[in-house]
């Protein structure tokens, strides 16, 4: 009977490698031809360097590869046998239909006892696949190649510090976090300008006064690249709140879409000064 792999490591194999499944999956064949061995980028010449970046960097984040000066070691952690055929399966079904949206619900539900997680299992099997928020940002954390971006109104300390752990979990080489002046999201930014600095993060704010009032944004988004997009609920308030949120996690065409609107609110919004 041929391995499958679970649904946890295959949505994030596709969330992360989106079109470049198809190299990874070749890329993957060496690793399982050579377990003891090494790859430098002459033997993989046949990946792009930004295809090749991404799917490095989330190999080695799953300790299938160890980068080495030259290249990389296979290992530490042996890849499961059925990611190759996945992967495979996965870059077929993008060339068939490379524009379909790919979109995964994402929730935060309420701590426990929580009425609405005790009625989930009660319709239906569906809920199961549900993904944590947690999860989600992690995922476009380490899905972001060039831009990973995080745009929220409302931040509160228990927020900003988990922002902070998903800049720092990121190899993205810009990182942006956009704000809003209404409420203590600003406050924040300037009371930890340093730390934020540091990390090498840009924070824009997102308020334009208007003659009867301010434009501004009530969106929430986390977005790497134009690859992998949250929309949804969830404040970076560490969900303080009894609240339940709610959101979808998507590729795709929606993801392109979600990235020209981001990068419109970054040429309109005015940056903060990190002090």
């Amino acid at each position: 009977m041929r391995a499958v792999l679970g649904t946890s490591l295959s949505r994030s194999l596709v969330a992360s490698l989106g079109g470049d499944c198809g190299t990874a999956s070749e890329v993957a064949r060496l690793i399982a031809e050579r377990p003891e061995g090494t790859l430098d980028e002459k033997s993989l010449a046949f990946a792009s360097k930004s295809a090749l970046t991404r799917i490095a960097e989330d190999f080695v984040r799953r300790g299938w590869l160890t980068t080495i000066p030259s290249g990389w070691r296979v290992g530490p952690l042996p890849m499961p046998q059925a990611v190759v055929p996945f992967l495979e399966g996965a870059a077929v079904m993008h060339a068939i239909d490379p524009e379909r949206p790919t979109s995964i619900a994402v929730v935060t539900l309420p701590p426990s006892p929580s009425s609405i997680a005790a009625a989930l299992p009660q319709t239906g099997l569906a809920h199961a696949s549900l993904v944590s928020t947690g999860d989600a940002f992690e995922q476009i954390a380490d899905a972001a190649v060039d831009n990973f971006t995080i745009l929220t109104p409302f931040l509160n300390q228990d927020g900003l510090e988990f922002v902070l752990r998903l800049y720092e979990r990121t190899s993205a080489k810009a990182k942006c976090l956009i704000v809003r002046q209404a409420g203590d999201a600003c406050r924040i930014v300037h009371q930890n300008s340093r730390q934020i600095r540091a990390l090498g993060i840009s924070a824009c704010d997102y308020t334009i006064e208007l003659g009867s009032g301010f434009e501004t944004f009530h969106a929430k988004v986390g977005l790497a690249d134009n690859e992998l997009a949250y929309v949804g609920s969830a404040n970076m308030t560490m969900f303080s709140r009894n609240s339940m949120e709610l959101g979808l996690l998507s590729g795709g065409q929606a993801a392109r879409v979600v990235a020209n609107v981001i990068r419109a609110v970054v040429k309109v919004a005015r940056p903060i000064p990190l002090l």
